[in-house]
């Protein structure tokens, strides 16, 4: 009997994290190709991200190749 209330009262816990949201980024593109660009030039493209999930975004790293 102790061990089932101690697991209702667990996954009674628990509940509220099961509902919450996640994060989900959606991108307008993932690549771009700047072609051919002299050197020494500035090129510049804007990526526009958007968060489609409930939650909030956090730590988005950007990597070149």
């Amino acid at each position: 009997m102790k061990s089932l209330f101690t697991l209702i009262l667990f996954l009674f816990l628990l509940y509220p994290f099961s509902l919450a949201g996640e994060p989900k980024i959606d991108f307008s593109e993932r690549v771009w190709d700047f072609g051919l660009a002299p050197q020494k030039s500035t090129v510049t493209h804007v990526f526009w991200i958007k968060n489609i999930g409930s939650d909030i975004l956090r730590d988005i790293s950007v990597k070149t190749p």
